[in-house]
């Protein structure tokens, strides 16, 4: 289960960051999940600012979102007191990883790069994050294995994860939601149908995100998804500033926005090739919805229906492998001694 689940998030993460922040019809037209289609060079931002997207980018490099996933793992096998700085510092770890082994830093991070730039210090880039109205999404991107530990430190160690750098009560709510989603799919094997309610029994919602997924619980089937339904669940379309990217039409860069869609995306699909797919065709940040999709319907469900060319070009398969079997071997200790 975990060894597909890592696959499947470097999978979704990989074929996500190609097409990631392109119009959704753009997608419709262009991909068909036959083969890799890189059009990071095709982003609609200023010209000085292509660079952050296409530059040391190589196809079927995964993003900051398998790497950070990664260092979760890394700081839940350590055995250290599982903290907001023992995140940093394993995040730090394999983001430095990344540039002995490759030469260059991974494509994709947002405010924590000030931090790995030594531009700013990790205080300023959670005072950065605390109080917007739009939090990043890392904290959810990074949640999924949480749902495998045990029921009381599920919730307890999702807002660790996002005080790391997000301490926004969003984006709390966020990363605890999407940790529920990986416990019901994976462990509970719970009927997709339900995942919505899922949250609302394991997670402290506030107003607005009541509010918000009671109406994406409400959305009908993705096939027949319309234009007001996408404005339900994705925000006002096309994609609004100071919501990111502006003037395309998707999910934007947005801790709650990609919780809803994943969780819509999931009560949708029956395998880990469907829910690529559908995070995918919905346009925008689909990178990070791609990776939390299919990583949790992989781990349910295998990568049987995954492509084969998926498989064989994604990167650094093996190395996923090893992270897997190191937090296979040690997930009843955690659950146990922590």
């Amino acid at each position: 289960m975990i060894k597909d689940l890592l696959i499947g998030t470097a999978i979704g993460d990989a074929f996500g960051a190609g097409v990631e922040f392109q119009d959704r019809d753009w997608i419709k037209k262009n991909v068909d999940f036959s083969r890799f289609v890189n059009a990071r060079d095709q982003i609609k931002v200023p010209q000085e600012k292509k660079d952050v997207f296409t530059k040391n980018y190589n196809q079927w490099d995964y993003t900051d979102d398998t790497e950070m996933t990664i260092g979760l793992i890394n700081a839940l096998v350590s055995k250290e007191k599982f903290s907001e700085d023992l995140l940093v510092r394993k995040w730090k770890e394999e983001y430095d990883f990344g540039i002995a082994s490759k030469g260059y830093g991974r494509n994709g991070h947002g405010s924590i790069s000030w931090y790995y730039s030594g531009e700013k210090t990790i205080e300023e880039v959670r005072s950065f994050q605390r109080d917007r109205p739009n939090p990043g999404n890392a904290p959810a991107m990074r949640s999924v294995p949480l749902g495998l530990l045990n029921d009381d430190l599920i919730n307890k160690y999702a807002l660790i994860n996002a005080n790391a750098t997000h301490p926004n009560s969003n984006a709390i709510i966020s990363s605890q939601c999407i940790a529920r989603a990986s416990e019901y799919i994976l462990l509970k094997k719970g009927a997709p149908g339900d995942i919505i309610e899922y949250c609302f029994k394991k997670v402290l919602l506030n107003d607005e995100y009541k509010r918000y997924l009671t109406k994406v619980d409400t959305i009908g089937l993705y096939e027949t998804l319309s234009p007001e339904e996408l404005t339900v669940l994705c925000g006002n379309q096309p994609i609004q500033a100071p919501y990111f990217l502006p003037g395309i039409k998707g999910v934007p860069s947005d801790s709650k926005f990609t919780t809803g869609a994943v969780l819509y995306v999931l009560k949708n699909s029956k395998n880990a090739f469907e829910a690529l797919k559908k995070s995918i065709l919905l346009g925008g940040d689909v990178d990070s919805i791609a990776s939390i999709t299919t990583g949790i319907m992989a781990g349910r469900f295998g990568l049987k229906e995954i492509p084969t060319f998926m498989i064989k070009n994604v990167e650094n398969v093996p190395y996923l492998e090893q992270v897997a079997n190191r937090f296979k071997e040690i997930r009843d200790s955690i659950n146990n001694d922590l």
